[in-house]
């Protein structure tokens, strides 16, 4: 009998009975969406965790950065890194802004202060910066690039829940800062995202852009439908009080594998930004240029050994037609070098020990195989 598969992550589900509990109450009350009470509830829940008073729950991480956007009024072209899930561009598409890609650090795989400075100009009204895979994007510098261009600087934190940076919470940073609340990420709603700032008035925007922009003066043109229903809501309350034993356990299952990975000299973990903390957003690692295989490849050989992985910034997630500023080598590159390992609290050690093998095993075995085609070409 072949093990059961190890799938890329597993939702936090806190036990049946507080789920049933919070569901119970929300259908007994006969009000399941509309900007309701336990909406706000949950608002107030995490503005209060995070420390940061302005911030409105909405549909999706994509929504977010879609009504951050529309908050902050901008209406022409947005920078953005050319690596980054589609749903960053996306929502920068559907405020009806330009997103333009520049290239990315090749080190922390975020936002290059640099090339984003060359890619300013007088269209240039916001840059989007994503904390990839949870690592902060160069702060300072781009706070100083945004600053000097006179635009507000996003953050995209969507998987940031639970990292801190130089002793402040990753999602206080910049104008505005962004969350999903997707049932993959370590806290979630099933489906939801957040918008927050701790120096903009974006929060009563937010709320009233979710709700189709609709005032006592009319409704605003980039309104949407991008509520919270209150069952997400509910959902998000239980599950956000387990995310303190979700981060304890990621931190353990992340251990298991810089020990097993110790030993392979062709794949080494994305590293993280100085002065955060803990790396808990996912488990991603680059492959060397002359190694056995490249990230596509090793991600198809995985799904034989019944592992799931992903390659994030392959051309499968890039988004096409998309304006670029310049040339993006480094991000071009990271297609065939960046993969995404299982990751989730409720892994065990022999869970990570049999990722580990099974990369072993096909590294050797690919190893192998060219060895011998080369020894076959020789006369």
């Amino acid at each position: 009998m072949s093990p059961d598969p190890i799938v890329l992550v597993r939702p936090v589900l806190p036990a049946l009975e507080k789920l049933r509990a919070a569901l119970d109450e929300v259908l007994r009350s006969g009000v399941l969406t509309n900007d309701g009470s336990r909406v706000r509830a949950f608002e107030a829940l995490l503005s209060a965790r995070l420390g940061i008073p302005e911030l409105a729950v909405c549909g999706s991480g994509t929504t977010a950065i879609q009504l951050a956007c529309n908050a902050l009024r901008l209406d022409g072209e947005v920078i953005v890194p050319a690596a980054a899930f589609p749903a960053v561009s996306q929502g920068v598409w559907h405020a009806r802004c330009t997103p333009v890609t520049v290239d990315v650090d090749p080190s922390f795989l975020t936002l290059c202060p640099e090339a984003a400075q060359a890619a300013i100009t007088e269209r240039t009204t916001g840059i989007l910066a994503v904390h990839t895979f949870g690592c902060p994007a160069d702060i300072d510098a781009l706070w100083t690039v945004a600053r000097n261009a006179g635009v507000p600087l996003i953050f995209d934190a969507a998987t940031c829940w639970g990292i801190t940076y130089r002793d402040r919470p990753l999602l206080s940073y910049g104008d505005v800062s962004t969350l999903s609340l997707h049932s993959m990420k370590l806290t979630h709603s099933v489906e939801g995202g957040a918008v927050m700032s701790t120096v903009r008035e974006v929060a009563d925007a937010v709320r009233r852009l979710r709700n189709f922009g609709v005032g006592v003066e009319g409704a605003w043109t980039a309104g949407t439908n991008a509520r919270m229903s209150e069952l997400h809501a509910a959902v998000g309350a239980v599950v956000l009080g387990e995310a303190d034993n979700e981060i304890r356990r990621r931190i353990r299952v992340r251990d298991w594998y810089l020990e097993g990975l110790r030993h392979l000299e062709w794949i080494q973990p994305v590293p993280f930004r100085p002065g955060a903390w803990p790396n808990v957003a996912s488990m991603a690692v680059r492959l060397t240029p002359d190694g056995p295989v490249n990230a596509p490849a090793l991600c198809a050989e995985l799904m034989r050994y019944g592992i799931h992985a992903r390659a994030y910034f392959t051309g499968r997630y890039r988004p096409r037609g998309l304006a670029t500023a310049g040339p993006t080598p480094v991000a071009d590159e990271l297609g065939t070098r960046i993969v995404c390992l299982p990751f989730w609290g409720g892994l065990k050690e022999n869970d990570v020990l049999r990722v580990v093998d099974a990369i072993d095993r096909i590294g050797t075995r690919r190893t192998l195989a060219v060895g011998l085609a080369r020894r076959r070409a020789l006369p």
